[in-house]
């Protein structure tokens, strides 16, 4: 089942079938070239340094000076959020190639029905491109400076060690979603509950509207964007209202 509403010559097909069809398609452009073991290693690695150098320039480390870790994640978590909701599921000029990797590809391939990888090469549908974590440094750098300059050196390295730890952790653990939830990791219990949370978000009737965290859904919680029925229940009779609203107030 794609994002986008099927074609008239689809009408009538069953949407197993169609899904299938789509998938099948989008899985065939995955470049020869494609490796996914460097794909998921060297990110990782570059990653990792950037903490590890980061980490071991701390030193006489104040107490104070850790609350750095919780805000910093906290600016993340909230950050996942609102890019995942505001920019991967809408169409933004300049930035429609996020969207139609996201959407039209990443949530095609991978559905509630069927959020499981069939084949390694498939992780290039999963991960960031590999270049994603040089962005990241590259971008956090001067937010670090800028934080040792105003607070203290340990606070900018810690800052520079939680948004790389952040970034590592998100594209982990959208990876072990996409396991098959069988296999060792899947069954992990904090896997598979985070597992689930994603799943919801992988029906294309609730993409839009519900679970926009992928690691920790500390701003689904409170923007109340974490699916239940009873929330989607109320969610479709406000958006009914303002419906009605707007055609009674349309001129005549």
């Amino acid at each position: 089942m794609s994002a986008e509403p099927p074609r008239a010559s689809e009408a009538g097909e069953p949407a197993a079938s169609i899904h299938e069809r789509h998938r099948a398609a989008i899985t065939a452009r995955l470049p020869g070239w494609y490796s996914p073991i460097p794909h998921l290693a060297l990110p990782s690695a570059f990653g990792l340094a950037c903490l590890l150098f980061a980490a071991a320039r701390i030193h006489a480390l104040r107490p104070v000076e850790l609350c750095t870790i919780p805000l910093t994640l906290l600016a993340a978590f909230g950050f996942e959020w609102r890019v995942h909701k505001w920019v991967l599921h809408r169409r933004i000029p300049g930035l429609g190639l996020l969207y139609d990797r996201h959407e039209l590809e990443h949530h095609v391939v991978f559905t509630y029905d069927d959020l499981s990888m069939r084949a390694p090469r498939e992780l290039r549908l999963i991960l960031m491109p590999a270049y994603a974590v040089v962005l990241v440094a590259l971008i956090n750098a001067p937010l670090a400076l800028l934080t040792a300059h105003y607070f203290s050196l340990n606070v900018g390295y810690l800052y520079l060690v939680t948004s790389m730890f952040f970034f590592l952790t998100y594209e982990w653990l959208h990876f072990f979603y996409h396991l098959p939830p069988q296999s060792f990791i899947g069954r992990l219990p904090i896997v598979a509950r985070l597992r689930e949370h994603h799943r919801r978000h992988h029906d294309p009737r609730l993409m839009k509207a519900w679970n926009f965290n992928v690691t920790l859904p500390l701003f689904d919680w409170i923007y109340g964007t974490t699916w239940s029925p009873a929330r989607e229940a109320a969610h479709d009779a406000k958006l009914a209202r303002k419906k009605e609203r707007a055609r009674l107030t349309r001129p005549a």
